[in-house]
């Protein structure tokens, strides 16, 4: 019988463990943060991690495809702030001038690596308010 005990103590002292092991491993530098151009232009040397996610809009006629349309050159707008950004990868739908994206990736130099690129449709997803008091057919 204690045997018996001593073996579930044993068991759960390791389970235990590595349970904590893996909180450890598993948080801290895989955090990516989201930050502004200005932020990754004055911090440079100063950031742990070496990824970071941006938003911002795609600057009118900066577009450029290769020819396999696999690789896509385009300039990020933030207010006054601008940054070159590398993506490689199928583009979504909605990527194209003056779009609203998020990528993320790291600062090679002065140009931005993105691994992942996403849009943002403000609109598509806003919901139309209807008044009660107004007349049906008015826009007949």
């Amino acid at each position: 019988m204690q045997n018996q005990r001593t073996k579930f103590v044993v068991l759960i002292v390791v389970a235990a463990v590595v349970t904590m092991g893996w909180i450890v491993i598993g948080t801290g530098p895989e955090e990516v943060p989201y930050v502004s151009i200005e932020e990754l232009h004055g911090g440079e040397g100063q950031w742990v991690q070496t990824r970071f996610r941006l938003g911002g809009l795609v600057e009118e006629g900066s577009i450029s495809y290769s020819d396999d349309r696999l690789n896509v050159d385009f300039i990020i707008t933030q207010d006054q702030d601008q940054l070159p950004v590398r993506y490689r990868g199928l583009t979504p739908d909605m990527f194209s001038e003056g779009a609203e994206v998020i990528i993320e990736g790291q600062l090679e130099g002065e140009v931005f690596i993105a691994d992942n690129l996403m849009t943002k449709c403000a609109s598509r997803y806003e919901v139309e308010i209807i008044d009660p008091l107004a007349d049906p057919h008015e826009d007949i």
